[in-house]
């Protein structure tokens, strides 16, 4: 949980650069240090009254958000110099509460998959396990926060891009209901689906910084009926073991689990192309054109697809992705509002208030985007918040991520839940 740093805020900074200079090397979850971040530590030390809630509290930013003064490149070659005009609407209000934003955070390029894989930083390492992904595509900041170097990060998520990463390293990940929080100096990838969100060591310090950049928590109703949806458990026993003592905890703090609960045809719901299949191009071309100083990036996909100077990994995906016809996103879109009346209908019958599931089916073994399933696709199309929290099912064991999702406007509750999924 953050702490207000008791020996001041330079202090508290120095503590986790000294952490990044002596093991950053072996993880990679940092692409550049704030040039800024000893003097704005020093200004609020020498203020002497705290600025805000998260006076001193050092935060990594995804180097997809604007932070002044610092390049944003999205994981990119091409980007390496980019420069915004300030910082992101969300940077600035954690900055107006007084954190002290450390570092932008490695990434998968352009945000594109579920490892962080980058042409400027290469892969994020899991410090559970060096040999596999630390997961994507909020890699960096996850790794961040789990090292120490930061008390807390900001990711953004369009399909899992916080809660999976946040599930991979012991975390947790909340990924707010779509437009609820301002989008203003972050990179697009799919805008229909795009948020921003923190990944935290708790649920309170979640909570804390949701409400800080912008967020808003209504009343909490105490009924708590909860659908287990075993159809996106899949068939891990570390998963399962984690689930089982998830859906313990809420059952002892007098939760009612349905179990099973299940959506008939649902992924049937959630298949065809991906929004960001569409968006992606249009997105990204037009952020190019407008949002940096001129002379500071390419100016166009096209151009930064001609400087050959990013992932190789991504050409294909680029190529496709350039190809893509926009009208396309309609008939997405109603899928996704399909889906979304699908899960609103089997929760009536079931008189559920929301669900619980593994945040991924799989526990990471190699660098390779994990085959987690689609659990995490579920909050992403209906637009709904979601949050992950790690669960250790015994003790020595690696946390897995579970994760609870709700309706939007019921955030107090899910909240609330996730609260009881920790181990106190």
């Amino acid at each position: 949980m953050i702490v207000l740093p008791p020996h001041g805020a330079r202090a508290a900074l120095d503590a986790g650069l000294a952490r990044i200079a002596a093991e950053d090397h072996r993880w990679h979850a940092v692409l550049a240090l704030d040039p800024a971040a000893t003097r704005f530590a020093a200004a609020l030390d020498r203020n002497g009254t705290p600025r805000g809630p998260l006076h001193g509290v050092t935060i990594a930013i995804k180097d997809n958000i604007d932070l002044a003064g610092m390049a944003t490149t999205s994981g990119c070659r091409a980007l390496e110099t980019a420069m915004p005009t300030g910082d992101a609407t969300v940077v600035a209000r954690l900055r107006a509460a007084g954190a002290v934003p450390i570092a932008k955070t490695n990434l998968s390029e352009f945000s594109f998959e579920i490892r962080s894989r980058s042409s400027l930083g290469g892969d994020v390492l899991c410090p559970f396990d060096p040999a596999t992904t630390a997961g994507g595509s909020s890699g960096g900041s996850a790794v961040a926060v789990a090292r120490g170097y930061a008390m807390a990060a900001l990711g953004t998520d369009t399909g899992g891009s916080i809660r999976i990463p946040a599930a991979i390293n012991g975390l947790v990940g909340f990924r707010p209901a779509h437009g609820t929080l301002p989008m203003t100096g972050i990179a697009p990838l799919a805008p229909s689906t795009d948020t921003v969100g923190p990944i935290t060591t708790s649920v309170a310090d979640a909570l804390l910084i949701y409400r800080v950049i912008g967020g808003r928590i209504g009343s909490l109703h105490p009924r708590a009926r909860i659908g287990v949806l075993r159809q996106a458990c899949g068939d891990d026993p570390r998963v399962l073991a984690a689930m089982a003592e998830g859906c313990a905890r809420l059952a002892r703090a007098g939760v009612t689990l349905v179990d099973p609960f299940a959506v008939e045809g649902l992924e049937d719901w959630l298949g065809g192309r991906h929004i960001v299949d569409v968006e992606f191009a249009a997105a990204f071309d037009a952020y190019l054109a407008s949002h940096f100083v001129p002379g500071t990036a390419p100016r166009s996909l096209a151009e930064l697809i001609a400087s050959g100077r990013y992932l190789a990994d991504h050409a294909e995906a680029l190529r496709r992705r350039m190809a893509a016809d926009p009208a396309e996103a309609m008939a997405i879109l109603a899928r996704h509002a399909g889906l979304s009346r699908a899960l609103r209908r089997a929760m009536a019958r079931a008189a559920v208030d929301g669900l619980i599931y593994p945040t991924l089916r799989v526990v990471p073994d190699s660098l390779d985007n994990p085959k987690g399933g689609w659990a995490a696709e579920l909050a992403a199309r209906t637009g709904w918040p979601a949050i992950s929290v790690p669960v250790v099912a015994a003790p020595g064991v690696r946390p897995i991520g579970v994760e609870l999702l709700l309706p939007a406007g019921d955030e107090a509750r899910l909240f609330m839940l996730a609260g009881e999924l920790e181990l106190v």
